[in-house]
């Protein structure tokens, strides 16, 4: 077996949860773990902490009562690097406070803003991050990492930290590795059962309803708002066709998709708060964006086209993709299916 180390970015609201990071810390570093993070927030230190999450393997999100320091936007740094991991895709786990509100009173936020903030904020974190725990004591919150950090590396591989000496046995599980992947896709490519054809074909008229969220500012005040949205499909396609003429990274379907809910979410912002003057971070629901990828697979628009030298999937259009955006029927509508 391979004697792995493992990178983890602990993000909190600050020194209210010192205790509760010292005893994160020691119990992760006991299970052999990296840990990372940063205590003092300026803005200076954001692109630090980006960085910090690019290069780690999984984010802990350490909730008590406290929304945290804000930046200048108005939204908390740690609000900020939460929404930075999971436009970068990483493995997430939260630890919360069971109860908050019974928690010191020093310990909770003063301003009747920033309570609602941090309440907004923790409804968040338990609708859409899927692994979430609770703790009342010290004691709890380490039996709790403990049990659990050991079940997200089950759930989530990644490459992690491997000795130096070592390095030899991790070529050799690459080799393997891509050995499988290129057998996995000659399958996929010759097999007579397709589970994408679980999926009915849709009509380029259609309509897809999802959520996303976006940042909206008005009368120098920041709201973070959740908005429904339709497109129909060949307004999808539209959106993303272009972004994958060439072979490209799957992580563009979300960074398209989030690009253009920016350039266009003033107008449904506007509709909650009608003085907004302008949007950002959009960030579309997760679910959603897989529904649109998978839809887009089975109508034979994209395609998957191998993986790059970093082993990413790539996608690119398919000649039937590329004709309808050629053709006038993204524009009037037309059904093709």
């Amino acid at each position: 077996m391979i004697d792995k180390r493992y990178q983890i970015f602990i993000s909190t609201s600050g020194a209210d949860m010192q205790p509760e990071r010292m005893i994160l810390s020691q119990t992760l570093v006991g299970m052999g773990f990296f840990s990372w993070g940063l205590e003092q927030r300026t803005p200076l230190s954001t692109a630090f902490a980006r960085r910090q999450i690019d290069d780690c393997d999984y984010v802990i999100i350490l909730l008590g009562s406290q929304y945290g320091e804000q930046s200048v936007s108005g939204v908390g740094y740690m609000h900020l690097e939460y929404i930075y991991a999971v436009t970068k895709q990483k493995p997430i786990i939260v630890f919360m406070h069971e109860d908050p509100a019974s928690r010191d009173p020093a310990l909770h936020d003063q301003k009747p803003e920033l309570k609602e903030k941090f309440s907004e904020f923790r409804k968040l974190l338990q609708q859409e991050v899927d692994q979430v725990f609770t703790y009342r004591t010290l004691r709890d919150l380490e039996m709790a990492v403990r049990l659990n950090m050991t079940q997200m590396l089950e759930r989530y591989p990644t490459t992690g930290w491997v000795r130096p000496q070592n390095a030899q046995k991790l070529h050799d599980e690459i080799d393997r590795l891509k050995a499988k992947i290129n057998q996995l896709e000659q399958d996929l490519g010759t097999r007579e059962i397709d589970p994408f054809l679980t999926l009915p074909k849709v009509a380029m008229n259609e309509a897809f309803g999802f959520e996303y969220r976006v940042h909206a500012y008005q009368d120098g005040n920041f709201k973070e708002l959740k908005i429904q949205k339709t497109l129909t499909w060949s307004q999808l396609l539209a959106v993303l066709g272009s972004t994958f003429l060439n072979p490209t990274p799957e992580e563009y379907f979300s960074k398209r998709m989030n690009e253009y809910l920016n350039e266009i979410g003033l107008a449904d912002a506007r509709i909650e708060m009608p003085r907004a003057h302008a949007v950002a971070r959009a960030q579309i629901n997760i679910r959603a964006l897989h529904n649109i990828k998978m839809q887009m697979r089975q109508n034979e628009w994209i395609s998957p086209a191998g993986r790059d030298d970093r082993q990413r999937m790539l996608w690119k259009l398919t000649q039937k993709g590329h004709n309808l955006l050629e053709s006038h029927l993204l524009s009037d509508n037309r059904v093709s299916l």
